[in-house]
């Protein structure tokens, strides 16, 4: 059957549909998958429409079922009714040469939906440039960047965008101490260079800061508080010592100089935000080498960002000024003093909003400050402006913050639809939990992290005795690019394949076991079938196998689930849950790997069943090569 199609499940179930459709019973076909494989491969509910017609499910399902078995469609080998569904086991042959056909077509590009012309920003990451990545922010990276391709895939024209916050106080403490070192070129890499700074500049400015209030403090209970600090601030400075002497060193003694390193650092932040030449060359040029190092963590793990927009460029362009002076004449915003604060659960309630965001109508939503009484603004007022620039470039926004973001988000889309902007409902936040380590809770100012590069590193050397004892004939070269791909696999499919709603307890037993549920074992896999094709001798694509001599139970599963991939990116993408893709991924593999067990492809007894075998595992080599470059995960053709 040389049907042409970008979804054979879709197809299929469409063709099913047309025939139940013929037997005039009126009702809906909206398939489900059975919760086994025993029940079938599709299942029809048909109890809304029992009721909704006032006959018995049980009846209703026997006369779906005797229509399918007196009017055979080529799709479908078996009805069975069972209560209120309708079971459907699926023709091997006829769905085989259909999936078949489709990837034929297709190629690598097997899996991806016909475009659809709508543009879709995904911004991500956005992480702090004061320190280098690290393990909670990686989770952001591969979440949001999956996300892209699944979008992409989706058929969607899609951009990936990091929000840089170069204009909180967290980048001014951090440029403040560039700035006492004499703006000198990092001596190693970048990000990780920045993060000693900011690490040691934060200690040293809490420290002092500390010992002031302790002057005019009298004993008791605060002052107890305030050498407790300074202890701790010292035990950091200290470790600090250790690890990076010639700097803590440096920065103790510029420091040491300073009356008042606090009123500095805030002057710093004022003058920047002004965009005064010598304030604006120092941070730009400090946030610019962190940022360097962040594109080179981030290209390594197979990350594409297309846009860099800078929290600054909001206030210099004047886009949070103009976004003020709409919110100024809004019925929703007092004053206190300069202080300008947005009733928020008032604008809810006068538009509706509750309801159509998820919230009950007894919530009340906490009011929303937007500029201080100094008048500065905060990071939610350059936020709603960029957020105005996003929607203008397209058509829906993915935001992909953390969790507990997910009020101050819900805060934005009032507001911002309280000023008439509208499409902000097409603005999304996709919210994620955070990565938990067996060590304990992670702090940059502190020095206590866990960088995105070592845990590829570590992914990396752990991978390493593996590739050498399953390719002990590989060249050094050969095998450390191997064991690069095997690291960056393991972390992207670790980090996915959690749902974003649970938090993450990273183990490296999870992420590097080459035979279990893990990126290895998914490699290996694809690896088991790539060698088949390679030692067939033949070019599969161009076999015209004959698909009814494939009975055995597994070949049936394979042709089943290969052309289930373009449901699963759809609803992968459309609900951004990637986990649902991996979990694809890892079902196919089982599959496979069971009937690479019992099965001979190459050894097949009979050469029509060994045409037949050797396409079936081409299909899964192409699904699997597609789903992987979904997830971004690097695939190599050996293990």
């Amino acid at each position: 059957m040389q049907v042409r199609t970008y979804d054979p499940m879709q197809k299929l179930k469409s063709s099913i549909a047309e025939t139940i459709d013929k037997s005039g019973l009126a009702i809906r076909t909206q398939f489900e998958i059975p919760p086994s494989v025993e029940l079938g491969d599709l299942a029809l509910p048909l109890q809304q429409d029992a009721k909704l017609k006032g006959v018995n499910p049980s009846e209703l399902s026997r006369s779906v079922s005797e229509w399918i078995e007196s009017h055979p469609n080529p799709f479908v080998s078996e009805s069975v009714s069972v209560g209120g569904y309708v079971n459907f086991r699926l023709d091997t042959k006829n769905v085989a040469a259909l999936a078949w056909s489709t990837i034929r077509s297709l190629g690598e590009s097997y899996g991806c939906h016909a475009p659809t012309g709508k543009s879709v920003i995904v911004e991500h990451t956005s992480a702090n440039p004061i320190h280098p990545l690290h393990i909670g922010a990686a989770r952001n990276s591969v979440f949001g960047d999956t996300l892209v391709r699944l979008q992409r895939a989706r058929g969607h024209a899609v951009r990936a965008h990091f929000y840089v916050d170069d204009t909180g106080r967290q980048t001014a403490i951090a440029a403040f101490g560039y700035q006492l070192l004499g703006e000198p070129v990092p001596s190693e890499k970048p990000d990780h260079w920045i993060g000693k700074v900011y690490t040691v500049s934060s200690a040293i400015v809490e420290v002092l800061s500390a010992k002031e209030k302790l002057h005019s403090t009298p004993e008791g209970e605060d002052a107890a508080k305030l050498r407790s600090n300074i202890d701790e601030w010292m035990s950091v400075l200290s470790e600090q010592a250790r690890l990076s002497p010639d700097l803590t060193d440096g920065l103790s003694k510029a420091m040491a100089g300073i009356e008042t390193p606090q009123e500095s650092i805030s002057r710093l932040i004022s003058e920047y935000e002004e965009g005064r030449p010598l304030a604006k060359r120092a941070i730009r040029k400090m946030v610019d080498y962190c940022l360097s190092g962040f594109k080179e963590t981030l290209v390594r793990a197979g990350i594409h960002i297309d846009s860099f927009d800078y929290e600054s460029d909001l206030l210099w362009d004047d886009s949070v000024g103009a976004l003020l002076d709409s919110l100024e004449v809004s019925k929703y915003v007092a004053h206190d003093g300069r202080a300008m604060i947005f009733d928020v659960d008032a604008a809810a309630n006068d538009f509706g909003l509750k309801e159509i965001l998820g919230v009950q109508k007894s919530h009340v939503l906490p009011r929303l400050v937007l500029t201080r009484r100094d008048g500065t603004t905060l990071y939610v007022t350059r936020d709603l402006a960029y957020s105005l620039k996003k929607l203008d470039r397209a058509d829906r926004v993915l935001n992909v913050i953390g969790t507990p973001q997910t009020l101050a988000q819900l805060q934005l889309k009032v507001v911002l639809y309280a000023l008439g902007y509208k499409k902000v409902l097409e603005q999304i936040h996709v919210p994620y939990e955070q990565v938990e380590l067996p060590t304990g809770s992670m702090s940059g100012r502190r020095g206590h992290y866990v960088a995105f590069d070592s845990i590829l590193d570590e992914a990396k050397s752990r991978a390493k005795p593996e590739v050498a004892k399953r390719n002990p004939e590989m060249s050094a070269e050969v095998a450390s690019e191997l064991a690069e791909k095997i690291s960056v696999a393991a972390v992207r499919f670790a980090l996915v394949g959690v749902g974003a709603s649970k938090k993450i307890l990273f183990t490296w037993d999870r992420v590097l076991d080459f035979e279990a549920n893990s990126g290895p074992y998914a490699l290996y896999t694809f690896s088991r079938a790539n060698s088949i094709l390679q030692k067939s001798g033949k070019v599969a694509d161009s076999v015209e196998p004959d698909f009814g001599s494939l009975k055995l139970p597994d070949e049936h599963r394979l042709a089943v689930l290969c052309a289930r991939l373009p449901e699963n990116v759809a609803f992968a993408a459309d609900t951004f849950r990637p986990e649902v893709l991996s979990e694809y991924i890892m079902r196919l593999c089982d599959v496979f790997n069971s009937y690479y067990g019992k099965a001979p492809v190459l050894g097949a007894p009979t050469a029509e069943l060994k045409d037949a075998r050797l396409v079936l595992v081409r299909m899964v080599h192409v699904t699997l090569r597609s789903a992987f470059n979904m997830l971004g995960v690097p695939v190599p053709q050996r293990m």
